[in-house]
């Protein structure tokens, strides 16, 4: 049977951030009592369409803010899920947290519905770097949301944190990530922020309103967090991504390997039988065609092998063990050097990327630069 991932998007937030780029729109409680039931009936019409002989390993609800749902809608989409899906009884399920949405009694609920990982958007420990990207949670409320947690038995807990910000220098973000340590989050991940096209931060760049770090000052504060969780005990297993041994994020590896996912929510994508669809964005929308036909796809395509070898070197190369070499040539029964050969050879003369036997990984200069490395395989 084959083992996949689902993907639950929950579109709605609190605020949307400057920064934020994700499908992602203001609460409205009268749609979001519209939302969930035709959630629901997506999840009904996909279990028919696709979850008959599939394995579930993973659950991620994300978005959004899933938490801005009521904690008995959750309870009832999980339950869906397990109605309908054949979720494996040791599977990893995420739900994503704000720590401005905490309610009393919220986690014990989750945790009693299924959920057994938390990822908490922290972002930052220092209050004004919180304003400046826009987040709606005071640093007390982190600090509350983790106590509230690990009392609720929550032993699986990511946390993120942006680094690179507008006027931040490495001292400061050292700091946060000492303060992150403090908690023994299971899981980290360390995002760069980016200026994204079609976000509020973009405008405000474009017009000269937010430096950004140079260049060096991004460098020095990546290679101080690879220092600092190394000298903590946490693998390094994913560009941005750091974790205790055995504790990744499993759903995440399901995408990073080009794995089979199905997604449900506004705005979601599958990855299923070498074909690739997308639901609308639109919430109202989503309701709407779901309601009338069980399904919200509006784009769907079948990847060609150039396109399926590119995407799997895309995803695998932010691996920081890359990938098996046998493994990609019998996927695609070709060699990799008859595939890329020159492009190989240029990442190689630069020292972007390491190539033996049988793996082909990003260098540690590649890391840094891996946007730039990857583009090289799907140009």
């Amino acid at each position: 049977m084959k083992s996949t991932g689902l993907y639950i998007h929950i579109p709605y937030c609190l605020h949307k951030c400057g920064y934020c780029d994700f499908n992602s729109h203001a609460v409205d409680p009268v749609e979001m009592e519209r939302f969930v039931p035709a959630l629901l009936a997506e999840i009904d019409h996909r279990a028919d369409a696709s979850g008959k002989d599939r394995e579930v390993a993973t659950v991620f609800i994300g978005g959004g803010t899933p938490t801005t749902l009521p904690a008995q809608a959750l309870e009832a989409i999980l339950e869906r899920l397990r109605q309908r899906f054949r979720i494996r009884g040791d599977a990893e399920i995420t739900l994503e947290t704000n720590p401005a949405t905490l309610a009393p009694g919220l986690f014990e609920r989750l945790r009693a519905a299924g959920v057994n990982r938390l990822s908490i958007g922290v972002q930052s420990f220092d209050a004004n770097e919180l304003k400046l990207l826009e987040r709606v949670h005071s640093v007390e409320e982190v600090h509350q949301t983790v106590a509230s947690a690990r009392a609720a038995g929550f032993d699986n807990l990511s946390m993120d944190l942006m680094f690179a910000l507008p006027g931040q220098t490495a001292e400061r973000f050292r700091a946060h990530l000492a303060t992150a340590l403090q908690k023994c989050p299971e899981h980290l991940s360390t995002y760069n922020l980016t200026i994204e096209k079609n976000t509020a931060f973009y405008k405000l760049h474009r017009e000269g309103r937010l430096e950004m770090p140079q260049e060096e000052e991004q460098l020095a504060q990546y290679q101080q967090t690879l220092r600092t969780m190394a000298d903590a005990g946490y693998e390094h297993y994913e560009i941005s991504n750091f974790c205790r041994p055995g504790r990744e994020c499993r759903h995440n590896l399901i995408y990073w390997n080009n794995g089979e996912y199905i997604g449900l929510g506004p705005g979601a994508s599958s990855y299923l039988a070498g074909v690739r669809s997308r639901n609308c964005n639109l919430p109202a929308r989503y309701i709407r065609e779901v309601h009338a036909t069980g399904q919200a796809v509006e784009f769907e395509e079948t990847l060609e092998p150039r396109q399926a070898m590119g995407e799997t070197l895309m995803l695998g190369l932010r691996l920081q063990k890359g990938i098996g070499i046998d493994a990609f040539e019998e996927r695609f029964r070709t060699t990799l050097r008859q595939a890329y050969g020159r492009t190989l050879d240029g990442l190689l003369e630069k020292d972007l990327i390491q190539l033996d036997d049988n793996r082909i990984a990003l260098s540690p200069k590649g890391l840094f630069l891996a946007d730039s490395v990857i583009l090289e395989f799907i140009a």
